[in-house]
């Protein structure tokens, strides 16, 4: 059995929608083959909680702590929104005409559901869940779902109802109604365990475990069905933890290897029997001194060894770390190094003490939080394979001692924020599943259950071949995706170079953490999925991509091809070879009337949302910016001084041909085409830019690096406050994106920052 989901209801920072953590189902983790040393055990078994700070990751592995052991809510426990409502609804009835009403209103409580999956086919045992099936399941199915409601709520309802309408009566020293900030602190103080003894003989909250039918279950316990076992995250090393650690393990392997454990129990008598020898005779002289007190009875000592099994343990054993070809303690170890070695000596312990066969009778599960503390990067990216080695090299070990072969099936849960171990967890399991992304919105906790489904649909077509794209594309660019503030995907360079540069820039978006996604080409359309699905604001910036015939191009046709803008006319076989009326050249574009976007993202987007047919999709006349959710896609859609760019190259030089940094970016990358152009020599007028950008986008689109480059250089580098204007399309992108933001933003008050410190603990 294993647990598929827990949905986690009003309790810290999530509310009572988009609340649901989903497991992955565990994969039997043995003794690897040759075969399977490329081959991830632990991933497959291991789901990810992933999010920036603050965002409930924590809350996830407490909540299941809490439930498990039946321990009573603290006031912090429950969701400050939740609280404010409840809050409002009762102010509103006890000051109304009819205050007693408040007692057909809710009391606040908690609610946990976890969805058990029980495996038919095998041995898994039904004891501790017999209470929560349903009679109702078919005899064939391989499979049952069992799901289990935890319900905390207020032991004496009445009499909590009663204290909370006093609240809205009462008074100050001078006989003045409180204020609504003192009321909600009387209200919150009121679901304190300071305040269970005023409210309640025994506890303040009961719990109560429920079927899907409403019905309890009697003198059932949740800590004889799922076995947890959490390493925490060591934010503050403390000095000999690695010791620490490892005497468990010792301990633990001593206890369970009879022959060392009576070897070692025959050793400690000896020794005690020889520290009694050397220090007996040194009490008899203490005692004669003693003897000379006065006492009405004689003072003695008698001194004797006192080894013991856990004093050996615990205080007798030094713990030498090697280091290349030397042995050193502890403490000359970086902290990161320490930080992976304690997780690792956990994890052993965890095996060491695994039940061979308990999954049949419960849950066990792993959590791991925030393993990335004093980490590098590189370290980060290797976890995964790290705990894999360990865990393999202890079954390794275990399965040599024993004529049983010990495997594992637990779930392995970790909470991160960091970038490096999501994307060995994507690429050591080769899939997105199993990734819960946690993000807030409202002031609550949003969990986005991720899987390769909600990045590329299966009915899609070529979904193996775009979900292989992502998966390799992003390999550097998860931080981008996950832990950004909002994401500006672009097609190239250009777009990538100097958009970082306007947005440090910007007044207002340079206080954001903005990500610049560059995606190579226009495969903009292949991340809307998954950036509609994280709810992160997105601006896709892509180009319009102005479709022209090749005689528009500057390109001559070939014989065999026909043309209606030019008129060429290619031999059939039945009408003659008629060649084009008009010489091949770059044509600037002044309207897009019966124009056409080779852009895929556009094509698929007039489709989707405009509900253009497949085949006209590609007609731009009346096109627009389109808006889809979190989604926001801008491209050259109006004209500049009169022309339609089909590129960022294109729109920079339109919107600045008289800019001095542009015109001499321009020069320097293309020194003779800029010259048949604005002929300065003959006093040629930069305005001639405007009626060549197309040519001058062609010719520099095999060096768009260096363009860029050049351009963000003298632009970094000059004195001048003439910087180049970004195009209006981009300027109204980065409209939007500001907008998009500061409806999202927390507004921060002095009340709020009092809640906050309330709920400090909430993550």
């Amino acid at each position: 059995m294993y647990l598929e989901s827990l949905t986690i209801k009003n309790y810290r920072k999530f509310g009572n929608k988009d609340n649901k953590i989903c497991f992955v189902q565990p994969e039997v983790i043995a003794v690897k083959t040759e075969e399977e040393d490329e081959r991830s055990v632990v991933a497959p078994s291991t789901t990810l909680i992933i999010g920036k700070n603050n965002t409930g990751k924590t809350t996830v592995a407490n909540a299941l702590k809490m439930i498990c052991n039946n321990e009573q809510p603290k006031a912090s426990d429950f969701n400050l929104s939740y609280l404010n409502g409840l809050f409002t609804e009762y102010k509103k009835i006890c000051d109304g005409d009819n205050p007693e009403n408040i007692k057909e209103l809710e009391s606040p409580s908690l609610e946990f559901s976890l969805m058990i999956n029980v495996d038919l086919s095998e041995e898994d045992l039904l004891t501790n869940l017999s209470q929560f099936i349903l009679i109702d399941f078919d005899d064939s199915d391989s499979s049952v779902d069992v799901n289990i409601i935890v319900k905390i709520e207020i032991t004496e309802e009445a009499k909590f109802k009663d204290n909370v309408a006093k609240i809205f009566k009462a008074q100050d020293n001078e006989g003045r109604k409180v204020s609504d900030r003192q009321q909600f602190d009387m209200f919150y103080e009121l679901l304190s365990k300071e305040s269970a003894a005023k409210l309640s003989e025994g506890n303040l909250y009961r719990v109560l475990f429920l079927d899907s039918n409403g019905n309890e279950a009697e003198k059932f316990s949740l800590k004889k069905l799922i076995n947890i076992k959490e390493i925490k995250a060591n934010r503050n090393l403390k000095e000999g933890v690695l010791s620490e650690v490892f005497t468990k393990i010792v301990s633990f392997q001593f206890s369970n290897d009879v022959n060392s454990k009576n070897s070692l129990e025959e050793n400690i008598t000896t020794m005690n029997e020889l520290i009694s020898e050397k220090v007996g005779p040194k009490s008899s002289e203490i005692s004669m001194v003693l003897s000379e007190l006065q006492s009405t009875e004689k003072v003695d000592l008698s001194l004797a060894g006192n080894v013991t099994h856990d004093s050996v343990m615990k205080g007798l054993i030094k713990y030498n770390f090697k280091d290349g070809d030397d042995y050193i303690p502890e403490d000359q170890f970086g902290l990161g190094y320490i930080n992976l070695l304690n997780i690792i000596g956990e994890i052993i312990h965890f095996v060491d003490s695994y039940e061979d066969k308990s999954h049949y009778s419960r849950i066990n599960l792993l959590f791991i939080e925030e393993p990335e503390a004093f980490m590098h990067p590189q370290m980060q990216e290797l976890f995964i394979k790290r705990i894999d080695s360990a865990i393999a090299k202890t079954l390794e070990i275990a399965n040599s001692n024993s004529d049983d072969k010990k495997t594992l099936r637990c779930q392995i849960a970790i909470t991160t924020h960091s970038s490096h171990i999501v994307n060995s967890k994507i690429h050591s399991s080769n899939t997105f599943n199993n990734l819960n992304y946690l993000t807030s919105i409202d002031r609550c906790a949003n969990s986005v259950n991720l899987t390769d489904e909600s990045v590329v649909t299966a009915d899609d077509e070529d979904s193996d071949k775009k979900l292989r794209f992502i998966k390799k594309h992003i390999k550097y660019k998860v931080s981008e995706l996950f832990f950004s503030d909002a994401i500006v995907f672009v097609e190239g360079i250009t777009e990538e170079t100097l958009l970082n540069y306007y947005l440090e820039n910007h007044s207002v978006l340079r206080h954001y953490y903005i990500s610049v996604f560059n995606i190579n080409g226009a495969h903009g359309k292949l991340y809307l999925p998954l950036a509609r699905k994280l709810c992160v604001p997105s601006l896709i910036v892509t180009d319009l991509d102005i479709k022209r015939e090749k005689c528009e191009k500057g390109i001559k046709h070939n014989k065999n091809e026909s043309c209606d803008i030019c008129g060429q006319r290619a031999d059939n076989g039945v009408e003659p070879f008629v060649p084009g009326q008009k010489k091949a050249d770059y044509v600037q574009i002044t309207s897009l009337k019966n124009r056409k976007t080779t852009n895929s993202t556009l094509k698929d987007l007039n489709h989707r949302l405009k509900g253009i047919s497949i085949e006209n999709s590609d007609k731009i006349d009346d096109i627009d910016f389109f808006t889809d959710e979190n989604l926001h896609v801008v491209f050259q859609k109006d004209p500049i001084e009169g022309q339609y760019a089909t590129s960022l190259e294109e729109a920079l030089i339109l919107s600045n041909y008289d800019n001095d940094i542009l015109n001499d970016v321009i020069k320097r990358c293309k020194p003779y085409v800029y010259e048949s152009i604005v002929d300065e020599k003959k006093g040629g007028a930069r305005v001639s830019l405007v009626t060549n950008s197309f040519k001058l986008q062609k010719k520099l689109s095999k060096s768009k690096s260096d363009f860029s480059n050049d351009l963000l250089f003298n632009i970094l580098s000059s004195e001048e406050k003439d910087i180049p204007k970004l195009p209006i399309y981009l300027c109204e992108g980065l409209s939007w994106l500001e907008n998009r933001l500061k409806d999202n933003e927390l507004v921060i008050t002095s009340e709020s920052i009092s809640k906050d410190m309330k709920g400090a603990d909430h993550d």
